[in-house]
């Protein structure tokens, strides 16, 4: 009897201290799926807008936004496990609008002052868009009231 309490403890413990850790993560790939899905969809419609001959950086703006109403929905439910709100879906645009704004200036830097692809140059900045939106959607958008209290 003594055996098995002790390695039921060890076995709780090892959880305890793995579960917050694997949260986490599992959080994190949450977002990319979410993010992969409209990345895609942005990736698409730029792609068609662009052998169109539509202006790239109008082009971005809108494939951008192709992508934003799938995002908030996933985002909120499947990610951070929340219901939705006007307060949070107004939080949601301004994080998405200033990565938008970041990813028309790294599209402009990398293509008219680098001389990168246009298609290269969207990857990239969209590369850095993940991780920014993904901090700030976690840190404020979507902020957890244990987060807030514990401050």
């Amino acid at each position: 009897m003594k055996n098995n309490s002790r390695s039921l403890f060890i076995k709780h413990s090892i959880i305890s201290i793995i579960a917050p850790s694997a949260q986490k993560y599992w959080q994190f790939i949450k977002f990319c799926l979410v993010g992969v899905a409209n990345t895609s969809i942005s990736l698409v419609v730029y792609y068609i807008f662009i052998t169109l001959e539509v202006q790239y950086l109008l082009a971005s703006t809108i494939s951008y936004c192709a992508g934003l109403l799938n995002g908030y929905v996933f985002s909120s439910s499947f990610v951070f496990k929340q219901q939705r709100n006007t307060h949070q879906a107004l939080k949601f645009m301004m994080v998405n609008m200033f990565s938008l704004l970041l990813n028309l200036l790294f599209l402009f830097v990398l293509i008219d002052l680098w001389g990168i692809s246009k298609i290269m140059a969207q990857i990239a900045a969209t590369s850095f868009n993940v991780i920014f939106n993904f901090l700030l959607n976690k840190l404020w958008t979507f902020k957890s009231k244990q987060v807030a209290d514990s401050h």
